[in-house]
């Protein structure tokens, strides 16, 4: 029993057929990849957006500061707050920071030994020796 041999026109047809389907699928695959590509665009358009604004108020805080700083207002908080500048016949105090406060409990002084003197000569002597290791 032998297959029965196909006819031209039904070979054409299933060529047809695959190319049709080929170009459907080319068609499809192209339109599925414009379609990520949009997304991925619109993403970006939306944190570029946000970048802009955020960028945009920054912008509008600098140049309020820039009036600020341009004011005598900022000058005089500058030449007192910063230059420690009074007006004349005013008197600038400046506030120094406690150095170390008091402990509760009362605490015995301690005695801090006097430096010895020693002369120039001695005291390099003494470094010297102390770096070579004698």
């Amino acid at each position: 029993m032998s297959l029965p041999k196909p006819k031209r026109n039904q070979i054409a047809a299933g060529v047809a057929v695959a190319v049709a389907v080929a170009v459907v699928g080319g068609l499809a695959w192209g339109f599925a990849r414009q379609i990520a590509l949009a997304r991925q665009m619109r993403m970006e358009e939306q944190r570029l957006e946000q970048f802009v604004a955020a960028e945009q108020a920054r912008h509008e805080e600098l140049v309020g500061r820039a009036g600020y700083v341009r004011s005598d207002e900022y000058v005089e908080y500058w030449a007192r707050a910063e230059a420690k500048m009074a007006r004349p016949g005013e008197v600038a105090v400046v506030v120094l920071a406690d150095e170390i406060e008091e402990p509760a409990g009362e605490v015995a002084p301690t005695l801090t030994p006097e430096p010895e003197t020693q002369s120039f000569w001695a005291r390099l002597r003494g470094m010297f020796l102390r770096r070579s290791g004698r």
